[in-house]
């Protein structure tokens, strides 16, 4: 089921980029982060076992094949393009009966959804700047619940990889890098204390790091 808020498409890129052009360039072989996050996706699931799961910028559902549901019994899509979310829900709506799509900017809307058990927030924070994130965490977020945030590192590579797919590049207008630093430093001013990180390099040379926080209790 897909509940929708009203949008402004004129404004943020993401409402002019196909998620067949997204999907085919996270999944060219010089890129290779559609892989790696369902991987992630599938490796957190297993470990936390969550009953309530919130993916922040679900796009298409990457990932939701992995969801058992004798485990997680409330599974929340977030997103801010609606056609992404109809595409994500002809996937999985029959196979995730608990699925609910929501359309949300969460740069302009924070509030309580739910008090979930895991957070998944992977590559989003270039786009929402972390506060935002960690806003939207605090409001949904169980005190007992496990955020995990996957950032992009360039490492001297150029933000948005040339794959030939020219509608991508109009997600480079919102991108900016996340300092790691930066990232713990606010996470742990907002109560998280991080319980374990990873790097995974990828083909072309730039990796994505990710930090598992959970609240202070």
């Amino acid at each position: 089921m897909t509940h929708k808020k009203s949008a402004m498409p004129d404004i943020n890129p993401w409402y002019n980029i196909p998620l067949e052009d997204y999907e085919r360039h996270m999944s060219h072989y010089m890129v290779g982060q559609a892989a790696l996050l369902n991987r992630l996706t599938k490796k957190y699931l297993d470990e936390i076992k969550p009953v309530t799961a919130i993916f922040l910028g679900i796009s298409g559902g990457n990932g939701l094949e992995h969801i058992d549901n004798s485990i997680t019994k409330t599974v929340y899509g977030i997103d801010i393009n609606p056609e992404y979310l109809n595409t994500a829900n002809k996937r999985y709506g029959d196979s995730i009966g608990s699925l609910r799509l929501l359309n949300l900017d969460i740069v302009k809307h924070s509030e309580t959804i739910c008090q979930a058990d895991f957070i998944w927030a992977a590559l989003i924070l270039e786009y929402t700047g972390v506060d935002k994130v960690l806003e939207f965490s605090n409001n949904n977020l169980h005190k007992d619940g496990h955020l995990v945030v996957s950032i992009q590192s360039n490492n001297s590579q150029q933000t948005v990889t040339n794959t030939g797919i020219e509608t991508i590049k109009k997600a480079g207008e919102l991108f900016s890098l996340v300092d790691p630093e930066n990232l713990l430093s606010k996470a742990a001013e907002n109560g998280y204390r991080l319980i374990a990180n990873e790097e995974n390099i990828l083909p072309g040379r730039k990796s994505i790091k990710s930090f598992h926080f959970m609240p202070v209790s």
